[in-house]
């Protein structure tokens, strides 16, 4: 009678592709390009916010498509993934990597561990409780940019037990896992 909501949380991937990674599966990542389009320089470069998504061609790398790797077919062999020869892996074209929030660009933000960006962004209060959360639940070491098809069962689980926990309580919950 005192349970209101009833959310099960599996251990189902949280994307089927490199593109869905930790920081866009929590929501974080929309505040991150959010600080990056509100810097001076992207703001004087009328960047929004899209410019910083690697899944959108006006600030992605053009030779791999915001992937970060290419695909190497060789004759008569299985299909090779190597780092992108334009970005080396860092997903975004060059024009994009300039623009820097406390130092650092996009790229270099979603190579952060979850831990080494709770430091980073201390006081951005739309992070702290993602990035909070995350550690709690023992997850301070993936880095906010880890393709989906890299975690475990146990790490999707945990993310997503994470993004439920982060979003305004309604009442009394009972979380199947």
């Amino acid at each position: 009678e005192s349970i209101k909501r009833l959310i099960r949380v599996d251990q189902s991937p949280i994307g089927r592709t490199p593109r869905s990674n930790l920081a866009t599966y929590t929501g974080l990542f929309d505040h991150v390009r959010t600080l990056f389009a509100a810097t001076r320089t992207a703001r004087a470069r009328r960047y929004d916010a899209g410019r910083f998504s690697f899944n959108v061609a006006k600030g992605r790398c053009e030779t791999c498509e915001g992937e970060g790797f290419v695909s190497v077919e060789l004759l008569f062999m299985p299909r090779v993934y190597a780092p992108c020869p334009t970005c080396h892996g860092a997903r975004y074209n060059e024009a994009t990597l300039r623009i820097e929030w406390r130092g650092k660009h996009i790229a270099a933000v979603l190579a952060m561990t979850v831990d080494e960006a709770r430091a980073f962004f201390a006081g951005e209060a739309a992070l702290e409780r993602p990035l909070a959360l995350l550690h709690e639940i023992g997850l301070g070491y993936l880095r906010l940019g880890q393709p989906a098809t890299e975690l475990s069962g146990g790490e999707a689980q945990r993310i997503k037990l994470a993004t439920e926990l982060q979003r305004t309580q309604r009442g009394d919950t009972l979380y199947v896992l």
